[in-house]
């Protein structure tokens, strides 16, 4: 049976649980496509203002379930293997233009297209069980989920390279040193836990100043310095016009 995505809200933040334990959690197409769904979903909920992802279990995600689409439609389908791709393409770019905060919180394995599906969330909490690992090239196959326009942004491209080629296990302390995770914690229900609190954090903040800042953000990897500030005019003028704004300024100007 294919991993499916829960839900679970708590207030204002809503968690994603990709559900398949007997499978690591695997993603298969469908769970691509119940991802994508999800989060826009979540993001046409104006009660919701942020996203934690997380596995069942014990286990973050084994990756995608390549071997799945092969058994099923063979290596010459070559339709099926390209709509299984943008399944995977589709949910990624979800979580990565997602205007929402989407925190992952990761246990156990984070394998090939699941430890880039991780690094594409804006923040990664995780225990002392995480282990992630680039596996593709031992497969045979090449970085999915976008690892390879990714990985590079967090960690540079030498980092990038030896992760991708050697293809080494990573484990959580390792992770952190690297940059990719933000928070280690000692077990997975507190990994959980630690990231639904920082996620009721940010959704204390102005949803638009939040979505605003991550745009700003995600356009001066690739933009010039002119623009980038001039969407930083932009964005500012925008929030400024907004009445939670006016009071958080008012609030700071009391202190």
């Amino acid at each position: 049976m294919a991993t499916t995505v829960d839900v679970v809200d708590d207030g204002c933040v809503r968690t994603l649980v990709m559900n398949g334990p007997m499978s690591l959690n695997s993603l298969a197409e469908s769970t691509a496509n119940a991802l994508h769904d999800q989060i826009q979903m979540a993001e046409r909920d104006e009660n919701i203002h942020a996203v934690v992802l997380t596995g069942a279990g014990e286990h973050f995600s084994a990756g995608g379930d390549a071997e799945g689409v092969l058994s099923a439609h063979g290596p010459s389908d070559d339709d099926a293997i390209l709509r299984f791709m943008r399944a995977y393409q589709r949910a990624v770019r979800a979580v990565w233009e997602s205007p929402l905060p989407i925190i992952a919180a990761v246990s156990g394995v984070a394998y090939g297209g699941a430890f880039n599906l991780a690094i594409a969330c804006d923040l990664v909490v995780c225990s002392r069980s995480a282990r992630f690992c680039q596996v593709f090239l031992r497969r045979g196959l090449v970085p999915d989920f976008g690892g390879a326009f990714i990985l590079p942004r967090i960690v540079g491209m030498q980092r990038a390279k030896e992760l991708m080629l050697l293809a080494d296990e990573i484990d959580a302390v390792a992770a952190y040193d690297l940059g990719f995770v933000n928070v280690v914690v000692d077990t997975p229900d507190q990994a959980r836990s630690h990231a639904q609190g920082l996620a009721h954090r940010v959704s204390a903040e102005s949803r638009l100043a939040v979505s605003l800042t991550k745009k700003l953000l995600h356009q001066s990897a690739s933009g010039s310095f002119p623009s980038a500030l001039e969407l930083e005019a932009l964005s500012q003028t925008l929030v400024l016009g907004s009445d939670k704004a006016r009071s958080a300024f008012e609030a700071f100007r009391e202190r």
